[in-house]
């Protein structure tokens, strides 16, 4: 679908896919998974069965219960929230619209926005511990905190962050490229992917990053990791790339599918997701290593999911639509079960 000069397609469609926008009215409430028909970007969960989905209006939702019942939170106006990060089920921080920044300490019962340095959009936003974080960007924005966020300052990209020359004959700026995926392992070591092939690596808790080669001029979308080695990336034309070294290496994984675009990745040791574009849901269950495509009905092959995030032995993936599927095990359920039928799993490993 997309050859070396989705280089330049690339930028619009992600962004467009993150700011939707559509005219709703509401209030804070409970809700039940039929109810929740905004479009979703993002997931963060502490347990199988506490977290928030997140995505278009300002929509900010929390379960206590698996998804059963969600409590609409309402901390950005009809901002988009883009990402969203959280470190239990008190602490959490939605990135948003130029450069702000919303957070949490009682559960999202109360939220306080943060402005940062940044005027650009904040794509995705992760914690290391509850005080560090780093969020990132439109056109190469890095911001990070080290304080919980009560101050952050603006991180630039590697002294010798270089774009392929495809990216620069078309008119891109040295460090405009677009960062959309950002991953802690550990307080100290994390990755970020972006368009053009862009991988950036930190070993002292994003005070720092260095580019990592990964082999493609194409937008990478996500990236997980599962310890300081062990790592995958999704891409445009249905890349996913994986590293055992920390990303010194990365190295091609055969996918379903070539003319799809992968949007996240949820990983774990055993059991990992990928979501993507036309209704895609891959599934792993040795760890990201082979893919299988987990069937989702008919109707949301015009559908997209974009955000994912793995709790354990679970996972919650989101997307356009208020689609929420939980994740158990090698198997999978769309919340929203009287709206479409349940996904069939051919294929995928358990």
């Amino acid at each position: 679908m997309f050859a070396k000069a989705s280089c330049v397609l690339g930028r619009a469609l992600p962004v467009a896919v993150l700011l939707l926008a559509a005219v709703s009215a509401g209030f804070a409430q409970t809700v039940g998974p039929r109810d929740i028909r905004q479009n979703l970007f993002d997931a963060c969960f502490v347990s199988a069965t506490e977290g928030w989905v997140v995505g278009d209006l300002g929509r900010v939702y929390k379960t206590s219960d698996g998804g059963k019942s969600w409590v609409r939170q309402e901390p950005a106006g009809r901002d988009p929230v883009l990402g969203i990060a959280c470190v239990d089920g008190k602490q959490a921080w939605l990135s948003s619209i130029a450069g702000r920044i919303y957070k949490t300490s009682d559960g999202g019962t109360t939220w306080q926005m943060q402005q940062t340095p940044a005027k650009r959009n904040l794509f995705k936003v992760a914690f290391a511990t509850p005080l560090r974080g780093t969020a990132v960007g439109d056109f190469g924005t890095m911001v990070h905190t080290e304080d919980g966020g009560a101050t952050w300052r603006e991180v630039a990209l590697p002294g010798d962050f270089k774009l392929p020359d495809s990216a620069l004959d078309s008119g891109v700026l040295p460090n405009d490229a677009l960062l959309y995926g950002l991953v802690y392992a550990d307080e100290n070591h994390g990755w970020i992917a972006g368009e053009f092939g862009t991988l950036l690596a930190t070993t002292d808790g994003g005070a720092t990053w260095k580019q990592q080669s990964s082999g493609l001029e194409t937008t990478i979308f996500g990236i997980d990791f599962t310890d300081t080695k062990n790592g995958v990336a999704v891409g445009i034309d249905g890349v996913i790339l994986r590293t055992e070294d920390g990303g010194a290496t990365w190295n091609p994984v055969k996918s379903p599918f070539t003319e799809r675009s992968f949007y996240e990745i949820a990983l774990s040791p055993q059991h990992a997701w990928i979501v993507g574009s036309q209704g895609t849901i891959l599934a792993s269950g040795d760890g990201g290593r082979t893919w299988s495509e987990f069937k989702t009905p008919i109707q949301l092959a015009s559908e997209w999911f974009r955000g994912a995030s793995m709790a354990g032995n679970s996972a919650y993936l989101v997307g356009g639509a208020g689609l929420i599927y939980r994740t158990d095990g090698g198997d999978a359920k769309l919340l929203r079960a009287a709206a479409a039928a349940p996904a069939s799993h051919e294929g995928a490993q358990s």
